[in-house]
């Protein structure tokens, strides 16, 4: 069992693009080794900034035998008359290790057809791993790639050099007329030029030498107690920024970090400019108990060697980028937040959709609507209303007009609104409504931050589909996924029963105000959809991003009747639980029958005069005694209890349809049976649309 290391070197790559990459690279590695028939150990993946690497323990030292057969000549021409095989039978056996006289013939559909039966025993790993290693070279994706050079290869950065080892042994492979060797490099400051690996084991151990932590992990944890251990010497706590330690982690080799500080005037800043600023050039803030410190901490790539003209040159850098911060913020609170509302009509949102100042007057129409929906208290309303008016002021401010401070957005407008005297409401609805910005971040805590900031989502998006502006593959310029996927965030971590199809409605009518040539009949429903598709991706998805559940009971939760977000996520949600249980699944049958039948009927009132069989009476009499305690249960949401109530009427169902005509020839008859089972199937789809569940 050997060791592999392969190791793809490269110019510095930006730090976001790695850990995507090494994502990539480990299971594109694994599907490529399982398809060669190699086995292993434990697979990993690491990477720095000038190197991505695969590392593989316990690697088979030749691929995994298998029973394989082929198809040779055609049996005329392997056998003669005699039936003595030709000299195409004697090289076909040769070919495969077969002996003649175990060949097989067979009838295929072109003929008869001579068959060698063998067992493919599998070449040697390094053999394979020469054909299979340039495969995960070209297979990786970034989301930005270049060419170089009179090469063809794509790739994040310029590709350097390879380093492939299986134990000891170089594999002979190559990348774009790049030979793979038995060499790395070191730090290109600290130990520039070649690193010579000599086994695969050694790998890590000979970059450590050479001053790289190649090791992701351990190179963490480095940095981690570094920035610790300083953050206690200045009695102060580290401000944790995720974002900024993993683009830290993955843009250094050999992390050193110190302390700088800046002025204690400095501090009159508000805390997210102040953060931000030194987030910008990539340095750590530090807080003590009553606020921020006037110290950061910055990490080098490389050792302690001149570490104070290193600090002082940091120094320089933040006092200048400070400065300007101070001089924004200070012009900016001259001017209240409210009058900087009419400069918004010059700033486009979106040329068919027009300015800022158009999208404002949208938002505050429909987060009116919202907040009445929500049951929004009066004096929230009238914060609803009031935060609307000013969100977007901010965006015409000095700092956020700071390209390096623009994503202060909505923050600087709740720091000035608190500064002009707004009430306390309005500013936190103001710093709330972008939110969430990302997939982890938290949705507005707030009732009028989260109305807020769902007309501001909900406008965006519709604005966007009756601007004809949608997502395309990985294009979405607007950000509409992320949106929609706040949205569903929003309801879903706040409950908040919404008629959504509603909300969209009155999104569109706030733009038919200002834009009538861009409504249409398809936007409500390819809004619903795109915000509906975003709730099932995170009920399918496995935890901890979604609810991991089966695709087919979150289709039959989502397929009857539009109800709200929420309502929707707590029917999937029990349909996966109910489906362990022994009626489930005779449920779904008598449901499916119901509903098969009255498939493209549009429904009608039942005539129980023109009930004259049994057993279609009996239905009837079934279905009048149940549903006021379906639709009980089901507005209670005791789905448990519904599944109960509704799977002691299957035996009704069963005889019903065994001795009932439903298509009769004379049609008042038969529409009138049609009624009584469409009405019978609507309260099992109070359950769901069970038609669409896997009947395994």
């Amino acid at each position: 069992m050997g060791r592999l290391v392969f190791e793809i070197g490269t110019e510095e790559v930006p730090p976001r693009f790695l850990p995507g990459a090494l994502a990539s690279l480990e299971r594109e590695a694994a599907e490529r080794l399982a398809e060669a028939r190699l086995t292993y150990a434990r697979l990993r993946t690491v990477a720095a900034a000038r190197r991505l690497a695969l590392l593989v323990e316990g690697l088979a030292d030749h691929q995994a035998s298998r029973p394989r057969e082929e198809k040779g000549p055609p049996a005329r021409a392997a056998y003669d008359a005699a039936g003595k095989p030709t000299r195409a039978a004697e090289g076909f056996a040769r070919r495969y290790g077969v002996p003649v006289d175990q060949l097989e013939v067979r009838t295929t559909a072109q003929g008869e057809y001579v068959f060698a039966r063998f067992v493919d025993a599998g070449r040697p790993a390094a053999a394979a791993l020469a054909d299979l290693l340039p495969g995960l070279v070209t297979a990786l994706s970034f989301p930005k790639t270049m060419r170089w050079g009179e090469g063809s290869l794509r790739f994040a950065r310029p590709v350097r050099w390879l380093l492939a080892r299986l134990d000891d042994e170089v594999i002979p492979c190559e990348v774009d007329g790049l030979r793979a060797g038995g060499e790395s490099r070191g730090h290109p400051v600290l130990s520039p030029g070649p690193a010579p690996v000599i086994h695969a084991a050694a790998y890590l151990e000979a970059l450590e030498a050479r001053y790289v932590l190649a090791d992701q992990e351990e190179r963490a944890k480095r940095l981690r107690e570094q920035l610790e251990s300083l953050a206690r010497a200045e009695g102060a706590e580290l401000v944790e920024d995720p974002a900024l330690f993993e683009e830290t982690l993955f843009g250094v080799e050999w992390p050193t970090a110190f302390v700088g500080s800046f002025g204690d005037e400095f501090l009159s800043l508000p805390r997210e400019v102040l953060i931000q600023r030194l987030r910008g050039l990539g340095y750590f803030a530090l807080a003590r108990p009553k606020g921020l410190a006037p110290r950061f901490i910055a990490v080098r790539d490389g050792d302690d060697r001149n570490l104070a003209g290193v600090r002082e040159g940091n120094e320089w850098a933040l006092r200048a980028k400070l400065l300007d911060a101070v001089y924004f913020y200070q012009q900016d609170l001259k001017v209240p937040l409210a009058e900087r509302v009419e400069r918004l009509r010059g700033v486009i949102f979106q040329e068919r959709l027009g300015s800022i100042y158009d999208k404002t007057e949208r938002v505050r129409a429909l987060v009116n609507w919202l907040a009445e929906a929500l049951g929004l208290s009066a004096e929230e309303r009238a914060a609803a209303d009031r935060a609307a008016f000013l969100c977007k002021a901010d965006l015409v401010s000095e700092v956020v007009s700071d390209r390096e401070l623009s994503a202060l957005q909505g923050t600087m407008g709740a720091c000035y609104a608190r500064a002009a005297g707004e009430p306390e409401s309005v500013a936190a609805a103001i710093g709330e409504h972008y939110r969430p910005r990302f997939a982890d971040d938290e949705p507005p805590r707030t009732a009028v931050g989260q109305a807020l900031a769902l007309a501001d989502k909900l406008d965006t998006i519709t604005g966007c589909f009756a601007a004809g502006l949608l997502p395309t593959g990985s294009e979405d310029p607007y950000g509409l996924r992320r949106e929609a996927q706040g949205v569903m965030g929003i309801i879903l971590r706040a409950g908040l029963h919404l008629p959504l199809e509603q909300a969209v409605d009155q999104a569109r009518t706030a733009l038919r105000a200002q834009k009538p040539e861009l409504d249409g009949p398809a936007v409500k429903e390819q809004v619903l959809a795109f915000i509906e598709q975003r709730l099932a991706t995170h009920l399918m998805a496995e935890p901890p991003a979604g609810r991991g559940l089966r695709y087919d009971l979150v289709n039959a939760a989502m397929g009857v009747e539009r109800a709200d977000l929420v309502e929707i996520a707590a029917r999937a949600v029990a349909l996966q639980e109910l489906a362990q249980r022994e009626d489930f699944l005779p449920t779904v049958v008598a449901s499916t029958r119901l509903s098969n039948i009255v498939r493209g009927f549009a429904g009608g009132e039942v005539d129980p005069a023109r009930l004259v069989e049994s057993m279609e009476r009996k239905l009837w009499e079934t279905y009048e005694a149940i549903r006021p305690e379906v639709e009980r249960l089901a507005a209670a949401g005791d789905y448990e209890r519904l599944l109960e109530r509704l799977a002691a009427t299957r035996a009704v169902i069963d005889r019903f349809f065994d001795d009932v005509l439903v298509m009769a020839g004379d049609e008042a008859v038969r529409r009138n049976r049609l009624a009584l089972v469409w009405q019978m199937n609507q309260l099992f789809r109070r359950l769901g649309d069970l038609s669409q569940v896997v009947q395994e």
